[in-house]
């Protein structure tokens, strides 16, 4: 699945919107999930100042998601600013409870994340 989205206000409601589709192959407490996650990565996009199209990619690999959220820079260093930091940073802590793993990719441009998800049937 990949989809692309304005940094605008409404980023958020829309990367909640565009996952949706996952219902057909997850179980509803892990599309709760991974909504909660990408609207986070995206939100932490938006309030940094991503000036260009933030891109959201996953990929469903058995009973696990692989995601990227790319907005070419600010949410991507504010997560590893934060991270750094140990601040309390709400993103970070929904973010770190939810996957399994996550990073930024090497040249700080996205976030990268793993997350278990129970697939359905």
């Amino acid at each position: 699945m990949r989809f692309r989205l304005f940094p605008t206000a409404q980023a958020p409601s829309q990367a909640r919107s565009a996952v949706a589709p996952l219902a057909e192959c997850i179980g509803r407490d892990s599309l709760a999930d991974v909504k909660v996650v990408v609207s986070e990565l995206v939100t932490i996009s938006v309030s940094h100042g991503a000036s260009r199209p933030i891109e959201v990619s996953m990929i469903l690999d058995d009973g696990e998601l692989e995601g990227m959220v790319c907005d070419h820079g600010p949410g991507a260093r504010a997560m590893v600013r934060a991270q750094e930091r140990r601040d309390n940073s709400i993103v970070l802590r929904v973010v770190n409870g939810l996957v399994e793993d996550w990073g930024t990719n090497d040249t700080q441009t996205g976030i990268w994340f793993r997350m278990a998800v129970d697939r359905l049937g």
